[in-house]
């Protein structure tokens, strides 16, 4: 059933807008929302579109306000709502005289309310009513985003509008992969808890997402630039949250792999490369498990690294490496493992003793002992970095074992 504009005032983050005048017009279906922002707008409107707008395009212009009313009732659109006390103190008595007249639904958004939440609010409304066939089309749209197929900027918008996408925002890629249990779940239900966790993040962490189920799952969050924490932070969150509920709801477990912020739509299939390879490397690299969270920007040098002839990456591990590895063995210590977690912790005494379960004067003691093996200095800033690019490199050829 498509939604009517009778129904918007039903909905319950709606429910301090007013309907001002048009009530006649109630029935009808909203297809699609959009945001004013230039005096030529309504040219591009569609029938069973929304309008909504701070006024401020047509504020000092009583002909504008009036024309824009029979523009929307000329073209067939759903309705106009107005936010006010921003730009006007209340909705103009004209606007009232001509949307009654024509049967245009007029509402009144509160000043309180951002003009983004409203269509957020309204386009989920809509998504939720469509035919399956939308669905398809849907992942259709998002799987050539995702590809780097689409290139026409203006096509990506207008139907990109359609299924959710939101102006003028960062875009991230989480990328999915969900382990249902074989014995207690079924891929579909797996497809069904997918769908509720997006919708509670959203509601829990108040943040746009996008979610679209394929072979993996991927949520594309929409971070608007100039308000709120960072994108990735935000990101990590809603990360946080799909593990920690996947694995108390249904036993199941997920890895999540986060791409990069853009800010360019066209280059969110960037985003979404980076966050299926940060799934690859994580995997690799850090985990014996399905489960795990991990970013890119974590993993970049390991992404560089993968390049390289596996020969320079072996002998680079011996060349730095070695000497510690052998003292190990024979001498049944953990000198590697101290100096990794050393290095991690920013070269910090305190941090890797409360890592390691041990005092700090036994900390000092194997570093010491390290800097005596190696003849280096792990004070000077080029010896601490050329031994963790071989850890690093270590991790990347010998996976989640120790180096």
């Amino acid at each position: 059933m498509p939604l009517t504009a009778a129904e918007v005032l039903k909905i319950q983050e709606l429910d301090h807008c007013r309907l001002i005048a048009g009530h006649r017009g109630l029935n009808r279906h909203i297809r699609t929302v959009s945001i004013m922002d230039s005096p030529d707008t309504p040219l591009w409107l569609k029938p069973g579109e929304l309008l909504i707008t701070t006024g401020y395009v047509f504020k000092d212009d009583t002909n504008l306000q009036i024309r824009l009313i029979q523009e929307l009732a000329d073209r067939n659109c759903a309705g106009l709502a107005i936010k006010i006390k921003r730009f006007l103190p209340s909705i103009p008595e004209p606007m009232h005289r001509e949307a009654d007249r024509l049967n245009l639904p007029l509402f009144e958004i509160p000043y309180d309310m951002s003009l983004s939440d409203v269509l957020y609010t309204l386009t989920r409304e809509i998504l939720d009513r469509r035919h399956p066939e939308y669905d398809t089309r849907r992942t259709r749209f998002f799987t050539g985003l995702l590809r780097g197929e689409l290139s026409d900027r203006t096509n990506v918008w207008n139907r990109g509008r359609d299924y959710g996408l939101l102006p003028r925002c960062e875009y991230i890629v989480l990328c999915m992969m969900i382990h249902p249990n074989p014995e207690e779940e079924s891929p579909s239900s797996a497809r069904t808890d997918f769908k509720e966790l997006v919708r509670e993040a959203e509601s829990s962490l108040n943040v746009y997402l996008l979610g679209i189920s394929r072979d993996d799952d991927i949520v594309i969050l929409q971070s608007r630039r100039t308000t709120g924490p960072p994108s990735s932070s935000l990101a990590r969150k809603v990360a946080n949250l799909f593990l920690e509920r996947f694995s108390v709801k249904s036993e199941q477990t997920i890895t999540v792999g986060i791409g990069t912020p853009q800010s360019d739509i066209l280059h969110l299939h960037k985003s979404y490369r980076e966050a299926k390879e940060a799934i690859d490397l994580g995997r690799r690299i850090f985990s014996k498990t399905n489960e795990g969270i991990y970013e890119y920007t974590d993993l970049e040098p390991e992404s560089l690294l993968q390049h390289l002839p596996g020969n320079v990456l072996t002998q680079y591990v011996t060349s730095t490496l070695e000497v510690l590895k052998r003292y190990d063995r024979e001498n049944g210590t953990e000198l590697l493992h101290t100096l990794e977690l050393y290095l991690n912790c920013g070269r910090r005494l305190g941090d890797t003793a409360r890592k390691l379960y041990v005092h700090r004067n036994t900390v000092k003691f194997r570093i010491n002992r390290i800097e005596e093996l190696l003849g280096t200095d792990l004070s000077d800033g080029e010896a601490a970095f050329r031994l963790q690019l071989g850890l690093r490199v270590a991790r990347l050829l010998n996976g989640p074992d120790r180096p």
